[in-house]
């Protein structure tokens, strides 16, 4: 079996952690099949990005599309398919693959979905979260987005409630495979919390509330910033520790200053993926203030090193807090409630056994045999209607 994989969300040689998951599931996925990477680049930036790389011993192509930067969005998906389109011709002629597929489903999707059709291959879209909560509110990519899925021949949902969300355009119920991600628990397990706090320099008799994740508005990071002023005057050791970067960062360290929080709020910059378990064991709370989410695999790390979460009851997040063991949720936009969850939590007696239980069978080498189980479906299905023609 060989697969194409066309995704934006995979690392390169500047950017080693950029789609870490989607790294994680393609390289199990790899040990099943023979696979190639598409990982397409804006033509306007990444310039020192190689255009071949070997990466976790799978071949990646880093090929440059076209697009307006933030103008005409609607039309990313038809440049993406024009400026992929030869490069995947090249490829097929090597590598006959039998399936693509597309983890993200605009314009990543949609213009593989036109790929596909042109070459006349199967191909299964994949929907994370923003890519189907956000862009199909928007009529023509909602409109594309739709015809991509329903026209595809498979859909993977990280969740239930984004297989609801595709059902709501149209999609078909039946089409829709809800696979959720893997974690490794061989990284992310507990390890000695004074010990990992003070390798990262972090204080060892405070409390830290812990935040990971892009510096952008869907995380509500704004609502945490307003719910840890509401309990740090009650606890005079006591740290929110954001990690990450994005567009709203000074807009967060303004909120921090306005409320007299710099000398309890730490920001700190990203980290590579294997520093990450050395951050959440030091914290005593994992919170996650999401105004929607797909299927967080962020949470998932948080129980495999044993630590509470403090999370919003958006998209598939209960379907991973799915017990009141493993923390606590609370309405979006409610920075009230944020505050007394994080305070309950930081109160409470847990038991970090539990956490990492709950999180037991959630490998990526179980999540990548369940995606080739559909990948072998499509292909076998697709070559018994062609003996028919």
């Amino acid at each position: 079996m060989k697969i194409l994989i066309i995704t934006n969300l995979f690392p390169n040689n500047l950017e080693p952690a950029r789609g870490t998951y989607n790294k994680q599931q393609i390289t199990e996925l790899s040990k099943l099949c023979e696979l190639k990477v598409i990982a397409p680049l804006p033509w306007h930036s990444h310039s020192k990005v190689k255009e071949r790389e070997i990466i976790a011993g799978i071949e990646v192509f880093h090929t440059r599309y076209f697009m307006t930067p933030k103008l005409f969005r609607s039309l990313y998906g038809f440049l993406f398919f024009f400026s992929l389109l030869k490069k995947v011709k090249k490829i097929y002629r090597d590598f006959k693959f039998d399936l693509i597929y597309s983890p993200w489903a605009y314009p990543d999707g949609y213009g593989s979905f036109l790929i596909a059709k042109k070459l006349r291959v199967p191909i299964i879209i994949g929907i994370l979260g923003s890519d189907i909560n956000i862009f199909t509110q928007y009529f023509l990519r909602r409109k594309m987005i739709s015809c991509a899925l329903k026209r595809s021949d498979g859909v993977i949902a990280v969740s239930t409630p984004l297989k609801e969300r595709a059902v709501s355009i149209g999609v078909p119920s039946e089409k829709i495979s809800v696979i959720k991600n893997g974690v490794d628990t061989n990284l992310f397990k507990p390890m000695a919390r004074e010990r990992c706090r003070q390798k990262l320099g972090l204080g060892l008799d405070k409390k830290i509330i812990l935040f990971i994740g892009n510096l952008v508005p869907v995380k509500g990071i704004n609502y945490l910033i307003d719910a840890f002023s509401g309990i740090s005057g009650k606890h005079e050791n006591i740290e929110l520790v954001i990690v990450g970067e994005g567009y709203v960062k000074k807009r967060l360290l303004r909120q921090v200053n306005k409320l007299s929080l710099s000398d309890k709020v730490r920001f700190i910059p990203n980290k590579p993926h294997n520093e990450i378990p050395l951050l959440i064991n030091a914290c005593d709370v994992f919170c996650l203030p999401s105004l929607n989410e797909g299927c967080p695999n962020v949470l998932l790390e948080a129980l495999a090193c044993g630590k509470p979460v403090v999370a919003t009851n958006v998209g598939g997040i209960s379907e991973i807090i799915s017990s009141q063991d493993y923390g606590i949720l609370v309405p979006p936009k409610n920075s009230t409630e944020l505050s007394v969850a994080l305070e309950n939590a930081l109160n409470k007696n847990w038991n970090f056994e539990t956490m990492v239980e709950g999180v037991f069978n959630c490998s990526w080498s179980l999540n990548a045999k369940k995606v080739f189980e559909l990948i072998e479906d499509v292909v076998n299905k697709r070559s018994r209607i062609n003996e028919k023609n």
